[in-house]
C-alpha cells in the first residue's frame, strides 16, 4: 500500500503525527487574545490575515495537564472539515511517508480509543520511536464556535499574554502582527516555504523541499584525514550521518571554537548529511517577488551558495543554496562514502 505523509511533532518528550494533507501552515507561537469563559484548552483567538483562528492547547485536549507556553513552541494550522484550527506544539520536526504497515489503529487494540470522542487514530513505528497519530476531524468537532464578530475580546484581561515576560511579549506581538497581513496575491503557486536559522550572528533561510529534519547534535565521532569542514560522524537513530561546517564557505568568521549543538538534516537523493546551525527560529512563506539579489555589500557577489535575500522584520535573511553547497565545489560530502 501507498505510504502515507505525516507531519511529525512534538509535545513533552513524545512524538505525534498528523496527516500531511491536512496541514496548512506552520509558525512559531504568536500572541493570542484569550477567549472569555473557555476551557483550559483554548489558548486563544489569533488574526490569520483577517480571518479569526481558534488556537487550542493540543496537550490539554489529549488529556495531560496544562503547562505555561513558551515563546519556543509553535502552532500547526490544520484543516477541519469546514474550519481550521492551530494546534500548540513543542517542536515541529519533518514530514515522513509512513507505510500503512507500521501503524496499528487504535480501534484494534483493546486499551486504547475507549474515548468517547477519542483524538487519536493509532500509532505509528517510527525506526525506535513511537507515534501517536491524531484524527484532525475529532479535532474539529471538538474546537470552540467562535463568532467572528466578538467585540469584547479587545476589552478583556488577557490572561494568554500574562504568562510571558515584557521582552517575551513584544517577540510574540510582533509574530502576531506579522500574521495579520493579507498576501495581495491569493495564488500561493508561487510562494516558498524557508526555515530560518541562525549561523555566528546571522539568520540564512534555506528552501524545505530538501530539508529532511531539525536534529540536536549527540556525541560526535571525528574522522581521520578529512576535511578541516568535516565535523564528524553521529549515529541519528542507528544511521551513521556525516556532519559538516559550512561557515568557511559563507565567508563566516568563527566566534570561537566550533560547539556543534544543532543541525539540519538535508536528504539530496542518495546523500544524506547534516549541517551544523545555532538556531533554528523560524518556518516563513515569501513570494518570489520579495526575494532580491544577494547585495555584494554583503557577499561578494560571485559565491555560488546564494540565492538572494528578503527582508523579515527588522532582519535581513540570506537565502542559502545547500543543496548546490553538499554536491558542488570544495564542500565535497559525496566522497565519504
Amino acid at each position: 500500500m501507498t505510504p502515507i505523509s505525516y507531519l511529525l511533532f512534538t509535545l513533552d518528550d513524545a512524538h505525534y503525527g498528523l496527516a500531511a494533507e491536512t496541514v496548512q501552515e506552520m509558525f512559531l507561537l504568536p500572541a493570542l487574545t484569550s477567549v472569555p469563559e473557555s476551557g483550559p484548552e483554548v489558548a486563544g483567538l489569533l488574526n490569520l490575515r483577517g480571518q479569526l483562528l481558534p488556537v487550542i492547547n493540543l496537550r490539554v485536549c489529549l488529556g495531560y495537564t496544562r503547562q505555561p507556553n513558551t515563546p519556543s513552541q509553535a502552532v500547526i494550522v490544520v484543516q477541519c472539515g469546514e474550519q481550521q484550527v492551530g494546534l500548540v506544539v513543542d517542536q515541529i520536526q519533518n514530514v515522513e511517508a509512513i507505510a500503512p504497515s507500521s501503524i496499528t489503529p487504535t480501534l484494534e487494540t483493546p486499551y486504547f480509543g475507549q474515548a468517547e470522542q477519542p483524538l487519536t487514530t493509532g500509532f505509528a513505528r517510527w525506526g525506535d520511536t513511537i507515534l501517536t497519530l491524531i484524527d484532525p476531524a475529532a479535532l474539529g468537532q471538538g474546537s470552540p464556535s467562535l463568532a467572528a464578530s466578538s467585540p469584547v475580546l479587545a476589552d478583556q484581561s488577557n490572561p494568554f499574554m500574562a504568562q510571558f515576560g515584557l521582552a517575551d511579549r513584544q517577540v510574540l506581538q510582533a509574530r502576531a502582527a506579522g500574521l495579520t497581513q493579507v498576501i495581495a496575491d491569493e495564488s500561493t503557486s508561487d510562494l516558498a516555504a524557508l526555515a530560518v536559522v541562525g549561523l555566528e550572528g546571522e539568520r540564512f533561510a534555506l528552501g524545505l523541499e530538501t530539508v529532511h529534519e531539525f536534529t540536536e547534535v549527540p556525541q560526535i565521532t571525528p574522522i581521520p584525514c578529512c576535511p578541516v569542514h568535516i565535523v564528524g560522524n553521529i549515529n541519528l537513530r542507528g544511521e551513521i550521518l556525516t556532519l559538516v561546517d559550512v561557515r568557511h564557505f559563507l565567508n563566516l568568521q568563527p566566534a570561537g571554537p566550533l560547539k556543534p549543538k544543532k543541525a539540519v538534516v538535508m536528504r539530496l537523493g542518495a546523500l544524506v548529511a547534516g549541517v551544523v546551525i545555532d538556531d533554528v527560529f523560524d518556518v516563513i512563506y515569501l513570494q518570489a517577488a520579495e526575494i532580491a539579489a544577494t547585495p555584494t555589500a554583503v557577499y561578494s557577489s560571485d559565491n555560488p551558495y546564494l540565492r538572494g535575500f528578503a527582508q523579515q522584520g527588522n532582519s535581513m535573511l540570506t537565502l542559502l543554496d545547500l543543496p548546490k553547497l553538499l554536491t558542488q565545489g570544495d564542500l565535497v560530502v559525496n566522497q565519504l562514502d
